[in-house]
């Protein structure tokens, strides 16, 4: 080392500054492969980079927990809206939309068959309307057995849709083959939703 320090220090000044040179030379090729050599991310940046990542994972889990919720939900209120279809069916059918009488007087005609009674006359009268309902009367007279009455007000009674008997008169007692025939009038009422919300047509009655 002393000797090439020696030999430095004899040599010619223009030695002296090309030995200087060539070692500026190399010291900035080494920086220049040095910075080659580190082109990629800093730390910095990959932290950077690996915090928005995890963000957007976040994000995208919560996304998936809210439609699953969403889902889930939409499966509960599909339920519940089949429920309230099958109720809203079973509720018009206790308080149908329409009149429907000639259905009806055909299981009116059923049930006193049924129930080994005749009918003498049954007169439907005009819908009365009361609020959100109109009430349909329907004078009626039968003959037959007290229990044959008695069994064909209890038919009437379960049907589906409702229907009171009301003002019954029981008279005329006559003795026919054995049996007590007694003739039964009374008034059977029916009912039907009517919208308050709906107009009347033009020219119709309110």
């Amino acid at each position: 080392m002393e000797k090439l320090i020696e030999n430095v220090a004899r040599a010619s000044t223009a030695t002296k500054v090309a030995a200087v040179a060539g070692i500026v030379i190399l010291v900035t090729a080494l920086n220049y492969f040095a910075m080659g050599l580190n082109m990629g991310p800093s730390i910095s940046e990959t932290e950077t980079r690996i915090q928005r990542m995890r963000n957007e994972q976040a994000r995208l889990d919560r996304e998936y927990i809210e439609k699953t919720s969403i889902a889930n939900n939409l499966n509960q209120f599909r339920r519940e809206k089949e429920l309230l279809e099958e109720r809203l069916r079973q509720a018009l059918a206790e308080l149908p939309e329409d009149k429907n009488i000639d259905e009806l007087l055909q299981l009116f005609q059923d049930r006193a068959q049924k129930a080994g009674l005749e009918i003498g006359t049954i007169e439907p009268q005009a819908a009365v309307a009361d609020r959100f309902f109109a009430r349909i009367p329907i004078p009626m007279t039968v003959t037959g057995t007290f229990h044959e009455i008695a069994t064909f007000f209890d038919a009437l009674g379960r049907m589906q849709r409702i229907v009171n008997v009301t003002d019954i008169s029981l008279d005329s007692p006559k003795d026919v083959s054995g049996k007590v025939i007694l003739n039964g009038k009374f008034l059977a009422t029916t009912f039907m939703f009517v919208d308050a919300s709906a107009k009347p047509p033009k020219g119709g009655a309110k």
